[in-house]
């Protein structure tokens, strides 16, 4: 069998304090908003009369963040 990579050791599958973990993602959040090409949007309601109608708005949107 090909083992790829190195096998994880005990200290590594420790779970992390709370704090560090708020850290981390936030470092990870601010890296994910760096690579996005697409800006964060405001947040706003659409309403819609039907679910038909919802779809068509949601296909002519180019920024997949907004659904």
């Amino acid at each position: 069998m090909k083992t790829v990579g190195h096998r994880r050791r005990s200290d590594d599958t420790a779970p992390l304090p709370p704090a560090e973990a708020v850290r981390r993602a936030g470092v990870l959040q601010a890296q994910m908003e760096l690579l996005n090409p697409n800006p964060r949007p405001r947040g706003f309601v659409f309403k819609a009369r039907t679910r038909e109608e919802y779809e068509r708005w949601r296909k002519t949107q180019p920024n997949p963040r907004l659904w």
